[in-house]
């Protein structure tokens, strides 16, 4: 190659390599892309993790609980509390009642206290399935504007933003002073926790979860089905429900409740199986698609008998 050839290559070489790190923001560039991800799969956790609530809430709860019997600590009980907010809605008079019954446990130490305790909080209302508490997503939208801020000023430069924010910035920089501050990013998480939550509902999105997230009905509706649930009563309780259905629904109301499917001995893994919408109620439908779902033999035997007829045998 020519001399003058070969001098015009290396400065084209040069003057392409400048163009590239001038179109950089600045600090790492692979860095900054992967913040980007970070971001959205910390959103994605939380959903998941909203998800699992229903099938560890209380059985965490029953073990803090106990451990609780031998040391119990404000600590403690502000661990319960928290891991109830996963699951419910609690208003100081709810915590009130409910931090009562944990307190009458502390002295009773017994199952009949821990099934009081269970009834009140089944009191509370319920978090929509899928929901992340509204304090969570405050915390969590702090902790990761404070990752993105690098610099520590407390708002968000272009650079720092990741790829989904900046390219929305002007629908999230509501003073309009080109950054983003933590009011404004926390309500840019919150539009993207939506977004990601519609998607996940719709079952565009998959959260590799073994329980507990969108599923398509196993019994299809017909066109012209009455989409108004049906509602059953003791002695009105539709054919082909297995028998321990009715054993179980103590009260009679014609339904089983978590406290009354406790006293039973089962595993609060198996209620959960059963309970499709996370009410903490197994209604005579849930029963039916499980039966229809699983096996037949959960006719005779509720989820899980079978292998404690085999811890007894042992």
């Amino acid at each position: 190659m020519p001399a003058n050839l070969s001098t015009l290559a290396v400065l084209l070489v040069v003057v392409l390599a400048a163009t590239v790190a001038d179109a950089q923001p600045p600090g790492d560039a692979k860095g900054q892309k992967s913040k980007a991800l970070d971001e959205d799969k910390q959103i994605l956790r939380e959903i998941r993790e909203a998800y699992k609530a229903p099938f560890e809430v209380h059985e965490d709860v029953l073990k803090e609980l106990r451990r609780s019997y031998k040391e119990p600590s404000e600590k403690r009980e502000a661990s319960m509390f928290r891991d109830l907010r996963r699951l419910y809605v609690l208003s100081p008079e709810r915590e009130m009642a409910i931090l009562q019954e944990i307190r009458r446990a502390y002295e009773l130490q017994s199952t009949e206290q821990e099934e009081r305790l269970f009834h009140e909080i089944q009191k509370s209302q319920p978090l929509p399935k899928g929901a992340v508490p509204e304090s969570v997503q405050t915390e969590q939208a702090w902790k990761l504007f404070r990752k993105l801020d690098l610099d520590g000023n407390e708002i968000l430069s272009p650079d720092e933003m990741p790829d989904a924010l900046r390219g929305e910035r002007r629908r999230w920089d509501s003073n309009r002073d080109g950054f983003i501050n933590p009011d404004e990013y926390r309500a840019y998480y919150q539009g993207r926790l939506r977004l990601f939550s519609e998607e996940v509902a719709a079952g565009r999105i998959d959260l590799g979860l073994k329980r507990g997230g969108p599923m398509v009905s196993v019994i299809p509706a017909e066109d012209d089905e009455d989409p108004r649930p049906t509602v059953y009563r003791a002695g009105k309780l539709p054919k082909g429900l297995p028998p321990w259905f009715e054993e179980f629904d103590m009260d009679k109301d014609g339904q089983v409740a978590l406290f009354e499917w406790r006293k039973t001995g089962n595993s609060l893994k198996d209620f959960a199986a059963i309970d499709r919408d996370n009410d903490g109620l197994l209604t005579p439908d849930e029963a039916l698609r499980f039966v229809a779902q699983y096996s037949v033999a959960a006719e005779q035997t509720p989820p899980g008998s079978e292998d404690k007829k085999a811890k007894r045998k042992k």
